[in-house]
């Protein structure tokens, strides 16, 4: 299996800085908190663009500021 690194997705400690709660942000974007959840722990499968785009506009953030890239260790 190779190993292609990770996504570190940061939107816990985004929320956490801006003192935003996960029900204000679910409610506002309309995302289901199930759904919101697995972004926050980075247990989605896929990735959608839409929900990226909401949660940086309502943040008033980039998108390097919810999501990390971190190479494999060789």
């Amino acid at each position: 299996m190779n190993n292609y690194g990770i996504i570190n997705v940061k939107i816990e400690n985004l929320l956490k800085e801006k003192n935003i709660s996960k029900n204000k942000i679910c409610a506002e974007l309309n995302i289901q908190r199930t759904q919101f959840n697995k972004y926050c722990k980075g247990s989605m499968q896929r990735l959608d663009i839409s929900i990226l785009c909401r949660i940086c506009n309502f943040l008033d953030c980039k998108i390097e500021d919810i999501l990390e890239y971190i190479p494999p260790k060789q």
